[in-house]
């Protein structure tokens, strides 16, 4: 037989009785956030006006915002909706003292409010930036686990980042529309880019990390105790097939994240020469 073993187990930073590598998956998972943090961050402060940020972007006369090739218009997902301080609609209602600020700063509040609130981002960097805990059977550096409270307690707005992160797929849906235009003084059509597509795999992969939330499940149908009239069958459905996508929750929520940053690259490498925005179908 197998001896018991008395809790609570010693305490201190990677303590344990495994055997395994179980360091490896938390370490993966610290190298790839803090890898997306990185370049989410380099490329919101590329297209700010302070510091040497004024030395890229469109601060240094060329943006790297957008691609504007073939009479087409492909904008990155960091900058959509396009906010510029002090010009036009929303930029107009920018106050002076902030026109400094990159156009990515005033929307990605947004999309990182909602992915740092998400149930399984919560558990992926708990564990591998706060070791809170590394692994199963793995011994925290803490005393005692007191749960989300105090200034965790603000994770609770999840459900509310959520309605926002719902709201802003119509925005970049409406981005995959423009990037299927083509305007060229009194000519206009449809065309298809390879920025099109990156764009399109893009709202796919967050429609599938957004509508698979646990709170949009919840709010779909979750909350109901029974699916019997009021809308109960339309209920139902949307709730199975938010329970489809929520099972492969933690995929969706890393590819997605990948692809956003991809999607961003992709148009950055086009706007400096390097890479060509191809057109597929149409066009001029």
């Amino acid at each position: 037989m197998v001896d018991a073993k008395q809790l609570p187990m010693a305490r201190g930073l990677g303590k344990t009785d495994r055997i395994d590598a179980w360091w490896k998956s938390p370490i993966a998972m610290a190298t790839y956030l803090a890898v997306m943090i990185a370049y989410s961050t380099w490329r919101g402060f590329m297209e700010a006006d302070f510091w040497f940020f004024a030395e890229f972007g469109r601060s240094a006369g060329q943006q790297t915002m957008y691609i504007e090739s073939n009479a087409s218009h492909v904008l990155s997902p960091l900058f959509s909706p396009i906010i510029l301080p002090g010009e036009g609609k929303l930029g107009g209602l920018i106050p002076e003292f902030l026109y400094w600020m990159s156009p990515a700063m005033f929307i990605l509040i947004i999309p990182a409010g909602f992915r740092g609130t998400c149930y399984y981002y919560r558990k992926a960097y708990y564990r591998s930036f706060f070791a809170s805990p590394a692994a199963c059977a793995v011994s925290t550096p803490y005393d005692k686990y007191n749960g989300e409270t105090r200034l965790l307690v603000f994770q609770n707005i999840h459900r509310y980042f959520m309605y926002l992160a719902v709201a802003y797929m119509f925005i970049l849906l409406w981005d995959v529309w423009l990037a299927t235009q083509f305007h060229s003084g009194s000519e206009s059509g449809f065309i298809i880019s390879v920025g099109t597509l990156v764009l399109t795999l893009n709202v796919v992969l967050l429609g599938g990390y957004t509508l698979g939330c646990h709170s949009f499940r919840h709010m779909i149908g979750g909350i109901r105790n029974k699916f019997r009239g009021n809308g109960g069958a339309v209920a139902e459905a949307c709730w199975k097939a938010c329970t489809g996508l929520n099972k492969h929750h933690n995929k969706w929520a890393l590819y997605s994240l990948f692809w956003v940053m991809f999607a961003d690259f992709y148009i950055y490498m086009c706007t400096t020469g390097v890479w060509t925005d191809v057109v597929l179908l149409g066009g001029i």
